[in-house]
């Protein structure tokens, strides 16, 4: 959704494989890809239908804004939205209030992946000084952005580096400066507290790279933060520890951010409510999801956590032959 704001749908969906592998199992079985999506109270929704063509790509086929202020009015206000060309229509700057309130709003929705911590990580190369306008969903301007929360938003960079500490005791703090040879670059380097010594991100463990990646994603100012945050398995070589540290930073930011995090860890999931979580089956070939509810399961959690339960096949979200689950 933030390629089609973006006026990147093109590029998404080559770099996906092509219209072939986004669509379930291909253009033959399906003929084209609808999105529809409400926001507060549903009083301003969107639209698309997207379909394929013969150079394995997807466009728009139609596309429409909605207002409805069901206080007010009796049906909804709807506005069809011209394509560009192979674009979405809703990438085009619009004047429409209810096509501005959406463009707005995907703007602000990012999925994050910090599964790389190989020694090419993106977290790990020297980047843009003032690549900083938001955290990438790589982490491949963490250094940049790191560097201005510690020059403009000092509080924010303090608690970030205060949560670090209580999951690497041997963290001290960061060393953020531009390059001595080249003042537009940047790198990731910190200060072990057993030492003078200077160490780059390399240094860093897996476990404890993302973790840094992570804190900085849920602690960082809220002008900067998305409105809508999709992590893929944050507990990706995360200590118990880290993870009570993790679940606790994401419940806090959901306060203000819809945090959607996709986990297979039972340990991550004991820190939720059943409200909380989302089960993902597989139905007749599909995806179903079902959210939980805490009073079937209330006898069953006086005795068990929820990860425990999770374990015990009582709510779903497990392999089972013919296709997987996943909570």
């Amino acid at each position: 959704m933030n390629a089609i704001r973006e006026g990147r749908l093109k590029e998404y969906v080559g770099r996906s494989g092509g219209a072939n592998s986004v669509l379930f199992f291909g253009s033959k079985e399906t003929g084209s890809l609808s999105v529809h999506v409400a926001f507060s109270n549903e009083t301003n929704q969107y639209k698309i239908e997207l379909i394929p063509t013969e150079n394995d790509e997807l466009i728009p086929f139609d596309e429409t804004v909605y207002y409805w202020d069901k206080t007010k009015y009796t049906s909804a206000y709807d506005k069809g939205l011209p394509s560009n060309g192979i674009e979405a229509g809703i990438s085009i700057p619009q004047s429409s209030p209810v096509a501005h309130y959406v463009r707005d709003h995907l703007r602000k929705w990012r999925v994050y992946h910090f599964h790389d911590t190989s020694r090419t990580s993106p977290m790990k190369q020297t980047c843009d000084v003032n690549d900083n306008k938001f955290l990438r969903p790589d982490g491949s301007n963490l250094a940049a952005f790191l560097y201005l929360l510690r020059v403009r938003f000092e509080a924010s960079y303090s608690l970030i580096v205060r949560t670090i500490r209580q999951v690497a005791p041997y963290f001290e703090d960061f060393i953020l400066e531009p390059s001595a040879l080249n003042e537009d670059k940047i790198r990731l380097e910190w200060k072990h507290n057993a030492s003078d010594a200077y160490f780059s991100a390399s240094s860093l463990s897996d476990g404890s790279l993302r973790f840094i990646a992570l804190a900085t994603l849920l602690l960082q100012p809220e002008e900067f933060r998305p409105s809508v945050i999709l992590i893929d398995e944050p507990e990706l070589g995360l200590h118990p520890y880290a993870l009570t540290m993790l679940a606790g930073l994401i419940r806090q930011a959901s306060v203000r951010t819809q945090i959607i995090a996709s986990t297979q860890s039972a340990l991550l999931l004991d820190h939720f409510e059943p409200e909380d979580v989302l089960v993902a089956d597989r139905v007749d070939n599909g995806t179903q999801f079902k959210r939980l509810s805490a009073e079937p399961l209330s006898e069953w959690l006086e005795e068990y956590s929820l990860g425990q339960l999770w374990e015990k096949a009582e709510f779903g979200g497990r392999p089972q032959s013919g296709g997987g689950r996943r909570s």
